[in-house]
């Protein structure tokens, strides 16, 4: 970075206008500012961070305007400088009170930024192009051709200014604390703490890891017994050299000699299970003798069962022959039978139309029964015209017999009504008393259906609460876990990013290259560039870092919205439950549906039905 104009307008204690000239300052090399306190020097050193960066270089609210300016001259800044080989006019006004136009009162002038770039034309003519007025851009701008902060700025490039005169009159104390805040030697401060507590952790360690050699020792000695033996002594308390390698050598002596018992013992347990199989095999071919002995037994039982059936069977084998050659004359005597039961039928039939027939005709022939039956059909034919008067008489004598039933079944009904009535004025009381008991039976249910339904709402809100907090107990398991993991991103990136600005200026360095001008003192020569120590982060270092600790913070904030919203449902699960243990509210449901079930079965009243019977049979009479 190289300065070459500096304006300032009602800024600080410069109640005018004045203009520095850097280039005919440096012409020669080196420049000082010097003069008394309160000249102005630091003044110009803040007005060139504020140009650059919109604020002053230490308190953000510090009051830029000078006291000693006309009311109507605006404060201003107007710098001139060369970044990265970009030559850059900025010009800044920051906010404050003005006169209104009108003359009558004051006006909030609000902040305002133009930046302005020196390019030149096809002609080789130089002039200012007009870039942004926009604080943001411009701002990121400068940022992006500095590569520092503000802060980074004033750490690298501006002196810490009047904490020098502070120092040469300060005790040792003070000095300390200024040497301090001027060298940032509270980083050394930090690390003497950390090594105070890593020689403790360290020693803590140590003892743990002592007590737990002596721990395993004394479990390895206890698992060895007394027949195993070492050349070597067991580690003691007291040898603290003997927790080391001694102890290693004394475990390895009894290691060894456990694999070589363990082989003794693998190689007895070989020979044990090949005589195992031996055995095996032969109990199995005793087995399997004795099976064929169990089924020879068993065929010779059955051999001596069939020799004794043998008569039985030839006498079977007989009778079968028999079957056969009479099966062969089974259709001739079927058809014989046949034969002999249609003769009988007939001659039945014929006996049975004799004794039908009138006594004169019993004993005639065929033929006189031929002519008897033309001399009855002839008197049918007669009679048949007086069938229709004789139909007529049955259905009078029918009708006649039906009105006599009706009315002895009314003379029946008439009496049971005139009984019931009689009965009618007790039989009340009692149904109407069953009826009152019947409505009352009828409103508990109800009373029981809506205590059942609002109880099986609160077990449904039950099982939804106690689901909600066990989500809520593994949400919160979560979150702790993501917590840690986003504050051990968050010191990543704090600790990346103090170390990159440790070394800014060995980061700067890197970007020189020989004849181009210097990002922060403009010079084209770079005699001793700084050097980055190992290990130095970059900004992608520090971008990554960045990243990684706003993904787990957005993954945190994800956890806290799914643990609020898991909260408020078991709040609202609560609110329809109660407090009431699951299983409390499910015992109370099924002992209530258990009551209504029983009340719903109890049988309907029989009176009201015989009631009614009895009197519609009543209205029936005449």
């Amino acid at each position: 970075m190289r300065l070459h104009h500096l304006t300032l307008q009602a800024f600080g204690p410069f109640a005018g206008t004045h203009t520095v000239d850097f280039d005919a300052l440096s012409a020669d090399g080196l420049f000082l500012l010097h003069g008394d306190t309160g000249a102005g020097k630091s003044t110009l050193f803040t007005a060139v961070c504020f140009a650059l960066y919109g604020e002053p270089p230490v308190d953000r609210n510090l009051e830029l305007r000078s006291h000693h300016a006309p009311a109507d001259l605006l404060t201003q800044v107007t710098l001139d400088v060369t970044i990265s080989g970009h030559r850059m006019l900025i010009d800044r006004v920051p906010q404050q009170m003005r006169p209104k136009k009108n003359g009558r009162g004051e006006t909030l002038q609000k902040a305002e930024t133009r930046l302005s770039r020196w390019t030149t034309d096809s002609a080789g003519k130089g002039h200012w192009e007009a870039s942004s007025k926009s604080h943001q851009e411009t701002g990121k701008e400068i940022k992006d051709l500095l590569g520092m902060s503000r802060t980074q700025f004033c750490q690298v490039v501006l002196l810490p200014q009047n904490e020098f005169t502070k120092f040469l009159y300060a005790d040792a104390g003070k000095r300390r604390e200024l040497l301090g805040k001027l060298f940032h030697t509270d980083r050394y401060a930090f690390i003497e703490r950390w090594l105070s507590d890593h020689s403790r952790t360290t020693q803590k360690n140590r003892d743990a890891a002592r007590d737990e050699v002596l721990h395993l020792a004394a479990r390895i000695h206890q698992a060895a017994g007394p027949d195993l033996k070492s050349q070597h002594d067991a580690p003691t308390p007291d040898a603290a050299h003997a927790l080391t390698d001694p102890a290693l050598t004394w475990a390895g002596d009894l290691i060894q000699a456990s694999q070589a018992d363990a082989l003794t013992a693998q190689a007895d347990a070989e020979n044990a299970k090949k005589n195992q199989l031996a055995h095996q095999k032969l109990e199995a071919a005793a087995r399997e003798l004795h099976r064929q002995q169990t089924t020879f037994a068993t065929a010779r039982e059955q051999l001596d069962r069939l020799d004794e059936q043998t008569p039985h069977q030839e006498a079977l084998a007989r009778r079968r022959e028999q079957a056969r050659r009479a099966q062969q004359l089974a259709p001739l005597l079927h058809a014989l039978s046949t034969a002999r039961a249609d003769h009988t039928r007939a001659q039945s039939r014929e006996s049975d139309a004799r004794t039908r027939l009138l006594p004169e005709h019993a004993a005639l022939q065929a033929v006189d029964l031929a002519t008897a039956g033309q001399h009855i059909r002839d008197d049918i034919a007669v009679l048949n015209t007086l069938l229709p008067e004789e139909t007529g008489l049955h259905q009078l004598t029918a009708e006649l017999k039906r009105i006599d039933a009706e009315r002895q079944d009314f003379a029946v009904q008439q009496r049971t009504a005139r009984d019931w009535l009689e009965k009618e004025t007790t039989q009340r009381a009692a149904l109407e008393t069953r009826r009152e008991t019947a409505r009352e039976a009828e409103e508990e249910c109800r009373r029981q259906q809506t205590q059942l339904e609002s109880l099986s709402d609160r077990v449904a809100a039950a099982e939804r609460r106690d689901t909600h907090h066990a989500q809520i107990t593994t949400t919160e398991q979560r979150l702790t876990a993501a917590q840690k993991e986003t504050e051990k991103a968050a010191q990543a990136h704090i600790d990346i990013r103090r170390r990159r600005t440790e070394g800014m200026a060995a980061e700067l360095a890197t970007d020189l290259t020989d004849g181009a001008p210097c990002p922060v003192c403009g010079s084209c020569s770079h005699p001793n560039p700084a050097q980055a120590p190992d290990g130095h982060p970059t900004r992608e270092d520090e971008q990554a870092a960045e990243k990684t600790h706003q993904r787990l913070q957005r993954q945190r904030d994800k956890i806290v919205s799914e643990l609020q919203q898991l909260r408020e449902g078991a709040a609202a699960a609560t609110g329809e439950a109660g407090d009431a243990p699951l299983a409390s509210l499910k015992a109370d449901h099924e002992t209530l549906t258990k009551q209504l079930a029983d009340s719903s079965n109890v049988p309907p009243t029989a009176g009201v039905s015989r009631r009614n019977s009895l009197r519609s049979t009543a209205n029936t009479l005449p």
